[in-house]
C-alpha cells in the first residue's frame, strides 16, 4: 500500500485490482493456483472468477477455487500448521503412510 498525498491515510490495494490489471492478468490463474494451494477458503471476485472462467486451460483452477473446499485439502492446512513451517521437514519421520507424508508435502 502507498499514502496519498492528500489525505495521508494509506490506501489499499486489493488482490482483485492486483490481479485484474491488464500487466498482470496473464499470471492470475497460475497465482491463484499457488495462493489456493496454501490456503483454506479463498473468496474470488466476481472478476477473477470471470478471468478465470475466459480460458479454458484454467478449469482446474476454477474447480479449486469453489467452495467449500476438500476436507482433505483443509486438514493437510492444519497439519502443516500444527506441524510448524521450520519443522515440515520432519514430517517423514511421522508414524503415516509414505503417500499422506508426500500428500502433507505438496508432492502429490
Amino acid at each position: 500500500s502507498y499514502t496519498s498525498a492528500s489525505d495521508k491515510e494509506p490506501a489499499v490495494v486489493q488482490f482483485c485490482e492486483i490481479l485484474s490489471a491488464p500487466e498482470v492478468s496473464r499470471w492470475a490463474g497460475p497465482i491463484i493456483d499457488i495462493l489456493l494451494d496454501y490456503v483454506g477458503n479463498v473468496q474470488l471476485c466476481s472478476r477473477l472468477k470471470e478471468h478465470i472462467e475466459s480460458f479454458e486451460d484454467w478449469a482446474v483452477i476454477k474447480e479449486k477455487a469453489e467452495l467449500p473446499r476438500p476436507l482433505a485439502h483443509l486438514c493437510r492446512l492444519r497439519v502443516r500448521k500444527a506441524v510448524g513451517k521450520h519443522r515440515i521437514k520432519l514430517l517423514d519421520d511421522l508414524p503415516l503412510p509414505g503417500r499422506l507424508i508426500r500428500y502433507l508435502k505438496y508432492e502429490i
